[in-house]
């Protein structure tokens, strides 16, 4: 089975917003062993200076890359444009208002490597930003939201998660988003993030051509360490920090899809779909 990861925040100990550019290439040997051809690596929020050396980083990372690495697509950006109601581990103080202005102040002259935008769309004054970004190519998920309308976005950051839960009395994004077959869901498959009952409901309800597995995996996944450093804050083995909240995950997408299809959740031909098809018709890419 051919893998793509289009949110994970590092593993074997490497911190993609922290790491040196000689780590990604340590990375990406090592995940393409395991079936993952490509990924996103994933930024959460920092400064604004940060962000734009990381993003020159990944970008001169990107255009050195060997033949025997997975392929780093471009970049998801998970941080500075969300809800501080809904930061989870991230620190609110790195959020940034969700506008065109702010996104070319941080991504400069690295828009083209940016894949992804993780937003909520309710602080994008008229879906501005949300236009921009499909304008040129760029995908505008709604995720860390108190929004109950999913506005222009077209796809969902790890579904359930930081998000409205499910409420038989109002229709809430987290719902919408599962009736909508023009939005992309994305779904961790731990059975941690979602519970294995709601992943049946999830994939019995929505359309498999549009639901995306994704790990969320930390810098912790595979690394051996009891803990690490993540968003300023200790994360402990499982990907949760000393008060149990969850940072992300501790298993790679390949162990995702195996656990979904080991426990008959998943077929192993929907998973492919999942993990590889639908990545590509979403992001519009060729390998």
């Amino acid at each position: 089975m051919k893998l793509i990861d289009t949110h994970i925040h590092g593993g074997y100990g490497i911190n993609f917003n922290t790491c040196g550019k000689e780590d990604f290439s340590y990375f990406a040997k090592n995940i393409l062993k395991r079936g993952i051809i490509a990924f996103c690596p994933t930024l959460v929020g920092d400064s604004l200076s940060a962000l734009k050396s990381r993003l020159d980083l990944i970008k001169d990372a990107m255009k050195n890359q060997k033949k025997d690495e997975a392929k780093i697509l471009g970049v998801h950006l998970e941080g500075t444009f969300l809800n501080p109601k809904k930061s989870g581990i991230q620190n609110a103080g790195n959020f940034l208002t969700p506008n065109i202005e702010n996104f070319k102040k941080l991504t400069g002259d690295n828009i083209d490597i940016i894949k992804i935008v993780t937003m909520a769309p309710e602080l994008d004054e008229d879906a501005k930003l949300q236009e921009f970004l499909e304008e040129n190519n760029i995908r505008a998920h709604a995720g860390h939201t108190l929004s109950n309308e999913l506005y222009k976005v077209s796809g969902t950051t790890h579904h359930f998660n930081a998000m409205a839960p499910l409420n038989h009395r109002e229709s809430t994004i987290t719902l919408k988003a599962l009736l909508d077959n023009e939005i992309y869901c994305e779904i961790i498959g731990d059975s941690l993030h979602v519970s294995d009952d709601m992943l049946k409901l999830f994939f019995k309800i929505k359309d498999k051509n549009k639901i995306i597995l994704i790990s969320d995996a930390l810098p912790i996944a595979h690394s051996g360490l009891d803990s690490i450093i993540f968003c300023g804050k200790n994360i402990y083995k499982g990907g949760k920090d000393k008060d149990g909240t969850i940072a992300g995950s501790s298993l790679f997408i390949d162990e995702m899809a195996q656990n979904l299809i080991s426990k008959g959740i998943l077929s192993e031909t929907d998973a492919a779909k999942m993990v590889y098809d639908n990545v590509i018709n979403h992001l519009g890419i060729n390998l």
